[in-house]
């Protein structure tokens, strides 16, 4: 009844509705937004739930995790009393690859035009190997003329050689296959798959930052993940197994408390400013179970908790850039985003352990975003959103538009990179 209000309800163009859908372990969002004749986008409709059946981003339970993402996506279905049918998807996990590779093609002095950039491209797809690998984007970096680096737009330019270097970030294909099948189970057709970090980097970053040099950290709860950004591209992104919910457990185990408490008490309390370490005030809760007694926990005492694990999580990011190649480019600076970057004093741990300026990374509001969805625990789903009205420069996308050949090029791009190390 209510499903046939909405498509009788609906008067919008099928161009002018774009929808945007974050499953993460701990909670699913949907973002519905509506374009006027200037392409801004105002919210018409949110919905977040429960996740289920997913943790660390591998698919525990295929039917809880659907019942989920309906129940998410229904609630933004009925706010704004429009059914769709595609959906932009967000996916993060442990096994995400970025390959950089430099391909070069002859010129003969000729114009550089839209054909040689294409033909720059497929000249990988002669080299062709089998591997079990789906391609979520590809991202030219930078281009050179006749070995001369740093050229944004080499269109219109002669030159005898052009060089591209490209980033491809790619994902395990049958992970990404079960996404797949549980976002169409769900009756919705998938528009496009964006690797989530980098959305949020797109957002959340200025152009300055880009193109200088910086770290993107999002903490979740169960992954976070390390993005590094250089020439206004992302260069290296990594996803460790480590995450949020680890403070919430510890909580729950050492004092006794329910997992929505210890969450609760998380949020609302969990601080590591320094001058709070030997404070007394108390923190008053319900003990787990039948006990009708009370807990009385001191702030000390939660940040004695609190604080080891968010810097297991750091050192481990730390540990990631240390050992990476692109360490060297970050211009001094670290953003961070995701639920636990709300914690009071996170930055200053941050910057002091990995030896960088911090700042708290916030998507710009969109307008008609609810509330209860304006916090860095939202960033994701802000930024999936906002990926559709931005210039991305992804190659794949329309390359994956006109033959779907994706996991065909990224097959290529590897054969070309091992080709390349065995003759010179």
């Amino acid at each position: 009844m209510f499903k046939s209000n909405w498509l009788n309800y609906s008067s919008f163009s099928k161009n002018s509705i774009i929808a945007a859908l974050d499953i993460g372990s701990s909670k699913v969002c949907c973002l519905i937004g509506k374009l006027d004749s200037q392409n801004n986008i105002s919210i018409i409709g949110a919905g977040f739930h429960e996740s289920k059946g997913l943790v660390s981003g591998v698919i525990t339970d295929m039917s809880k995790l659907e019942s989920s993402i309906r129940n998410c996506v229904a609630s933004a279905e009925k706010m704004a009393a429009v059914r769709i049918k595609k959906i932009n998807i967000g996916f993060s996990s442990v096994n995400i690859e970025v390959e950089n590779l430099n391909i070069e093609i002859d010129l003969k002095g000729a114009i550089v035009g839209q054909g040689d950039l294409d033909r720059a491209y497929n000249f990988l797809s002669e080299k062709h190997v089998t591997v079990s690998r789906s391609i979520l984007h590809v991202i030219p970096v930078q281009y050179s003329i006749d070995g001369n680096k740093g050229v944004k737009s080499p269109l219109g330019m002669f030159g005898d050689k052009l060089g591209v270097e490209i980033s491809i970030i790619s994902a395990d294909q049958n992970v990404l296959k079960n996404f797949k099948n549980v976002v169409k189970q769900c009756d919705l057709e998938i528009e496009n798959i964006i690797y989530t970090p980098y959305a949020i980097g797109l957002t959340l970053l200025s152009e300055e930052e880009k193109e200088l040099g910086v770290a993107l950290l999002d903490i979740g709860s169960t992954l976070s993940s390390l993005s590094i950004f250089y020439n206004g591209a992302i260069l290296y992104t990594k996803v460790i197994p480590l995450g949020g919910n680890m403070i919430t457990t510890d909580i729950s185990r050492i004092f006794s408390l329910s997992i929505l408490d210890s969450e609760r008490i998380k949020i609302i309390n969990g601080q590591l400013i320094e001058e709070l370490e030997h404070s007394l005030s108390i923190i008053e809760v319900e003990a787990l179970g039948d006990d009708s007694d009370s807990v009385e926990i001191t702030r000390k005492d939660l940040i004695a908790v609190i604080k080891p694990r968010v810097k297991e999580i750091i050192n481990a990011i730390k540990d990631e850039l240390l050992e990476n190649r692109y360490n060297h480019l970050i211009a001094n600076r670290v953003v961070i985003t995701g639920g636990a970057a709300q914690m009071d004093g996170l930055i200053d741990v941050t910057s002091k352990l990995l030896d960088k300026k911090g700042r708290l990374g916030k998507a710009d509001t969109i307008k008609g975003i609810p509330d209860n969805m304006r916090n860095s625990s939202f960033t994701a789903i802000n930024s999936l959103l906002n990926y559709s009205m931005i210039n991305h420069n992804d190659i794949s996308l329309n390359n994956n538009k006109k033959n779907n050949n994706s996991e065909g090029l990224y097959n290529n791009l590897i054969k070309f990179k091992n080709w390349m190390l065995e003759n010179f």
